[in-house]
């Protein structure tokens, strides 16, 4: 066997490679929430990030990134959009180079309007997993991989 033929055999494994599967998964996910969300006038991101602030009240930036895995950076785009929107406020922390991050009056109306929406997405992207689907994807959320 040649060493290019060799390296072929190896990068065949990467077919399975189960980081481009969760990828693709999470991807299918969010274009299937966001299609039931649009009609609401909020993108799956936005509401997950809303309902967060709903569910642990206001929080540093920092702690919210934590609860839901994202970078920091990541998140301080997606709240620009929601202050824009007027559904979060911010303002400076104890520790001013922290920012406390609270829904509004605002924001809760909108994920109130959304969430029969989210409801349906919920339910179809429950269908589609089957039982044993739900619970994998419970454990695995739940792991540390790195």
């Amino acid at each position: 066997m040649t060493t290019r033929e060799s390296d072929a055999t190896d990068y065949m494994a990467a077919a399975g490679c189960f980081c481009l599967a969760l990828r693709q998964a999470a991807r299918k996910t969010t274009r299937l929430y966001d299609a039931h969300m649009q009609k609401a006038g909020i993108r799956t991101t936005q509401f997950t990030i809303l309902a967060q602030l709903i569910l642990r009240g206001e929080m540093p930036v920092g702690k919210l990134a934590g609860f839901l895995g994202l970078e920091r950076t990541t998140l301080t785009r997606n709240l620009a959009l929601l202050e824009t929107q007027k559904w979060i406020s911010t303002r400076p922390g104890e520790d001013p180079r922290a920012r406390i991050v609270a829904i509004t009056a605002q924001g809760r109306g909108i994920v109130r309007r959304s969430f029969p929406y989210w409801a349906k997405a919920q339910a179809e992207a429950g269908k589609q997993l089957g039982a044993d689907g739900q619970a994998a994807l419970k454990v695995l959320g739940s792991r540390s991989l790195g």
